[in-house]
């Protein structure tokens, strides 16, 4: 329930990568994006979002390069939408909306559309209406927060994403749900995040991921900032801290105003 501008930061790294040097995790796609969201009346808001995707391609199973591999670099699906928040009672807020994702990479390549695909793991499948490529993806959304004396707070959301065909691709629908717990004093905490994903057009395609995260909001220049580690923990991602396990480091950060 505030107007904000802010800047997320998602780099999927794979372990067991092996190179001249040794074993190192290998960064196979990061993803940028910029947005915010504006109040266009109480409890009314408009919002927008922009990633920008840097990847691998193409890479082995098992994150090693070949002499192929080149970077590649692609403007994913442009969101805009709005949602809607109440203040039910003090320490609960409830909030639904709904967006549209506008794809602006058209005519991708073999190796663009790889990375695209690889950026749906950077969430574990949350959020895919980023980078499905060649889609219109229409999305609705709803959650609920609430906050004990200050120092404990649970979010809890929901949202169903369609991504409908602009080609020969099949149209696909993904559900999200995600909880998250923090503890927390004077705009500093610590939390877990637990989140499934599930697509249901594909067959047997449910992931479920853990998220440890740390989050700092300064009050006093209205900045904040989160860091987290998203864990997938069963497949089709696998554990993330197996042997050539997947985890994606995720930073966001921006004002209030």
């Amino acid at each position: 329930m505030t107007n904000r501008m802010s800047g997320e930061v998602d780099v999927l790294s794979r372990k067991g990568y092996l190179d001249q040097y040794g074993q190192i995790a290998r960064a196979l796609v990061s993803v940028v994006s910029l947005g915010g969201q504006v109040a266009l009346a109480e409890g009314a808001y408009v919002e927008a979002w922009l990633p920008l995707v840097l990847g691998q391609a193409p890479m082995l199973k098992h994150g090693q390069s070949t002499r192929d591999t080149r970077s590649v670099f692609l403007v994913g699906n442009l969101t805009a939408g709005g949602h809607l928040a109440r203040k039910l009672l003090p320490e609960l807020v409830v909030y639904a909306g709904a967006s549209m994702s506008l794809p602006l990479t058209w005519g991708a390549n073999a190796r663009e559309l790889e990375v695209a695909d690889v950026a749906l793991l950077t969430r574990a499948f949350f959020d895919t209406h980023r980078t499905f490529l060649n889609h219109l993806p229409l999305r609705l959304r709803g959650g609920a927060e609430m906050q004990f004396k200050e120092i404990v707070e649970l979010r809890t959301e929901l949202a169903a994403s369609l991504a409908l065909s602009l080609g020969s691709d099949s149209t696909e629908l993904v559900v999200e749900q995600g909880n998250e717990l923090q503890l927390g004093y004077q705009g500093f905490g610590v939390g877990l995040r637990v989140q499934e994903a599930f697509l249901l057009t594909e067959p047997d395609m449910a992931q479920v991921a853990l998220e440890p995260f740390v989050n700092w909001d300064m009050s006093t220049f209205e900045l904040f900032t989160r860091v987290g580690i998203l864990i997938p923990i069963d497949e089709p991602m696998g554990f993330g801290l197996g042997e050539h396990g997947m985890t994606t480091l995720r930073i966001n950060s921006g004002m209030k105003f």
